[in-house]
């Protein structure tokens, strides 16, 4: 894993193989949802959602577990706090944002971040395909400074530099 930084943008070089393990990609969004709103691209969103959301349910679930077995009342309120954190994010395979305003995390394919780029609120985006550069720097344009940007995939990460 490698950082880069590009236009006051941090780019992380995170291979998650071919085909995004979601479970890793689940594990490290965990790590990202009090930064703000998170943007995925992806070729096929429904399913990645689909595939997404089952994976955050599991990991609240063992969030949960992790709760119930600590006895340090500090780790249980962070822990019950980032369990009602998790079971109220809202995912949406839907692009742009102001029809569907209010969630936390959206999946949409470049095609639809080229028309509408992420800005303001989203301070993460993963990349989970290969896309060009150019289209990358398009749809970064309008995204916060140190707003965080995750490649997923080992082509996208080598085509940046």
């Amino acid at each position: 894993m490698e950082n880069h930084t590009v236009h006051d943008l941090i780019i992380e070089d995170r291979p998650f193989g071919a085909n995004p393990n979601m479970k890793d990609l689940t594990r490290h969004l965990y790590t990202r949802m009090a930064c703000g709103q998170v943007v995925i691209i992806a070729e096929r969103p429904a399913v990645l959602i689909s595939e997404l959301r089952k994976q955050w349910l599991k990991l609240a679930r063992k969030v949960q577990t992790e709760r119930a077995k600590t006895l340090d009342a500090r780790r249980i309120y962070e822990l019950t706090r980032s369990h009602t954190q998790m079971l109220t994010t809202k995912f949406v395979a839907h692009w742009p944002p102001y029809e569907h305003p209010g969630k936390d995390v959206y999946v949409a394919t470049i095609q639809e971040l080229l028309h509408w780029a992420p800005e303001g609120e989203c301070r993460t985006l993963y990349a989970t395909y290969s896309i060009t550069k150019e289209q990358l720097y398009m749809v970064t344009s309008w995204m916060p400074k140190q707003s965080l940007i995750v490649c997923c995939t080992h082509n996208l990460s080598r085509s940046l530099l």
